[in-house]
């Protein structure tokens, strides 16, 4: 488990990355057009990635669309409801959030 510190003048914050993750697989279940990694599952626990880099942090989802969504658009919705839902829990700024589509889910007939 990776800590991500902060330090201010009152003193200082303590986040574990799975914390971090947590609240990004949150935001990514309120996007449209992204399919669940089933829970517990090495797709899903290996499906974001976070890094802490001077005060800033960088995010890497990698995600499976529906296949009837347009892609770029579910990208950009992802990339700004994981950016807003970390910085309105969290006091940190998120400098990217990297969205890699890695897979398609198609409707079964």
């Amino acid at each position: 488990m990776k800590v991500v510190n902060r330090f201010d003048e009152s003193g200082r914050l303590v986040y574990s990355s799975e914390i971090i993750r947590d609240i990004v697989d949150c935001a990514l279940s309120d996007v449209a057009g992204v399919v669940k990694y089933p829970a517990n599952s090495k797709q899903a626990r290996d499906s974001i990635r976070t890094e802490y880099v001077e005060d800033e942090l960088y995010i890497d989802v990698y995600v499976k669309l529906a296949y009837n969504v347009e892609v770029s658009d579910v990208a950009s919705n992802i990339q700004s409801t994981v950016k807003n839902t970390i910085e309105s829990m969290t006091e940190f700024k998120v400098k990217d959030v990297n969205v890699h589509v890695i897979e398609v889910e198609f409707e079964e007939n």
